[in-house]
């Protein structure tokens, strides 16, 4: 992976403007960016798109052995994958630490808070279990990767159904979807990780950008305690799943409780989302309603090369006020003298123009149709 550095002023521009109490895009402290969620034609697959974030997630099954200290609990896998369609700083089929951030973020959070019934995945007891697989593919990173894949994670699980299984004896039949109806993922509760950068004098910011990120965590890495990303994994119920600390929240316990409040109210309302858009699909499933991951591409995702990469907006800024104060400073009849350029162009003959140069050989350049005419 390879290394991307901000400028000084880059950073200082960013910190200025957060601690004035504005960000880039225009979003308050606590604002998030535009979530959608997109389901595939097939059980379990989705695409999240949090802002310009966008993640697909892919779930799929198999019988499988179980494990000999879990002889009746089925198995979970999850896996990240990152590749320079992403970024271009990434490269392709190479694990960086940042595939195994997410990862060890993404099993603490869904398999050791015991979100998923793993018994109910067990077919034949020390025989044969299902083992679920949770392939995450990121397909544009632009910050806050951890929150963006632990929704499509969630998405897709929830929205997963497996094959139903009869047993007969010793065979074992896995009926076909033309058969039998599949069968839910069985979910105790839905976490959702939410992240926050910390910038100086305890400042979180919600849901930060890709610069975001770079800012305040290169301020951690310098040695300064007032920077850092806090992620915090909360289920519906308020209770907690995840906590993962870096720079400042290591330090002050008041970041960590704003950011738990916060967090709260957050993933509530983010799993109400998931949940409707789940009823939605099975809606139009049960409608015979074709359903692909066609309908999110837009005339907007089709003219998105014509679109500049970083969109600044400017919040207290008045057209009107504006006008008013060049009006007034035109008034005033103030002398604004302008720094000279190297070359002054002069005004002469029609068809000619004359170029000027301070200094050089050459005091002047003349170019005329007129001329050349009458040569």
């Amino acid at each position: 992976m390879k290394e991307v550095f901000l400028s000084n002023c880059e950073k200082s521009f960013i910190q200025k403007i957060i601690s004035e109490g504005h960000r880039l895009d225009g979003r308050n402290y606590n604002d998030s960016r535009k979530l959608s969620i997109t389901f595939g034609s097939g059980y379990g697959s989705c695409i999240v798109s949090l802002g310009e974030t966008k993640i697909l997630a892919q779930v799929s099954c198999e019988v499988v052995q179980p494990k000999q200290i879990r002889p009746n609990e089925g198995i979970l896998y999850i896996n990240v994958e990152i590749s320079p369609m992403a970024a271009p700083q990434f490269e392709a089929n190479r694990q960086t630490d940042l595939t195994v951030y997410l990862n060890r973020l993404l099993e603490k959070c869904y398999k050791d808070s015991k979100c998923i019934d793993l018994e109910s995945l067990c077919i034949v007891v020390e025989e044969k279990v299902w083992s679920l697989r949770v392939d995450i593919k990121v397909l544009n990173h632009d910050g806050n990767l951890i929150e963006c894949a632990s929704i499509a994670t969630l998405a897709s699980l929830a929205h997963f159904k497996r094959p139903d299984v009869t047993r007969s004896g010793e065979k074992v039949i896995i009926h076909t979807l033309a058969e039998k109806d599949p069968i839910p993922t069985v979910l105790y509760h839905y976490p959702v990780c939410s992240t926050f950068a910390i910038f100086s004098n305890n400042i979180l910011i919600s849901d930060p950008s890709f610069i975001e990120e770079s800012v305040c965590t290169s301020n951690s890495e310098e040695g300064n305690i007032n920077g850092g990303l806090l992620v915090v994994g909360m289920n519906q119920y308020k209770e907690l799943c995840l906590l993962n600390l870096s720079g400042a929240a290591i330090y002050n316990t008041n970041i960590v409780h704003r950011a738990t409040l916060s967090a709260a109210d957050k993933c509530k309302s983010i799993v109400d989302l998931i949940k409707k858009a789940i009823i939605d699909d099975d809606n139009l499933r049960q409608k015979r309603a074709k359903i692909n991951f066609g309908d999110i591409i837009t005339s907007d995702h089709l003219q998105s090369l014509s679109r500049k990469d970083l969109s600044i907006c400017l919040k207290n800024f008045d057209v009107k006020e504006q006008t008013l104060q060049n009006e007034t400073a035109d008034s005033m009849d103030v002398d604004i003298s302008m720094e000279p350029s190297k070359y002054d162009v002069v005004p002469s003959l029609p068809q000619t123009a004359e170029l000027k140069a301070k200094k050089g050989a050459s005091t002047w350049i003349e170019i005329s149709s007129e001329s050349e005419e009458e040569d």
